[in-house]
């Protein structure tokens, strides 16, 4: 059982983003983004133009499709695992459609990222971690040590 926590003024925000990450070696954008009914913060199309942030052009294509969606969370207490939870709960009934990418070549994980705002600590339900396996996800993990935008 996790411990009590507060939302009390005097704790300072902290930041942290839930993201579904797919790289996949063919598949459009757009089939990803219809396929979940989620929106992405970031695609980059196979064989398009390479881009800075910015959107400066680079040199070459992508060599593959990178598509990302993105929830941030402001907090003022240490816990996270809900918020992994509710993503992957989200993501429950799109199995088949994440079982077809995995087997067409393609990639898909659940990113936690903590954006350098202070302390985070928890634990991921077994559960929640068993779904992840049968939704054929990886988990990552991003830690910055200095805050991010």
């Amino acid at each position: 059982m996790r411990p009590q926590h507060s939302d009390s003024p005097e704790e300072s925000a902290r930041r942290f983003d839930v993201a579904l990450f797919i790289v996949h070696p063919t598949v459009d954008p757009a089939e990803i983004t219809a396929g979940l009914g989620l929106e992405p913060i970031v695609t980059h199309p196979v064989g398009e133009r390479r881009r800075t942030p910015k959107g400066d052009l680079l040199p070459g294509q992508y060599r593959d499709t990178r598509w990302r969606h993105r929830v941030r969370y402001e907090v003022k207490h240490q816990y996270f695992a809900d918020a992994i939870t509710a993503l992957v709960d989200r993501l429950e009934p799109y199995k088949a459609f994440l079982s077809k990418l995995r087997s067409t070549g393609g990639e898909a994980s659940i990113i936690i990222q903590f954006l350098g705002d202070g302390y985070f600590g928890d634990k991921i339900a077994k559960e929640t971690l068993s779904k992840l396996a049968e939704l054929d996800l990886d988990f990552a993990i991003e830690c910055f040590s200095v805050p991010q935008r």
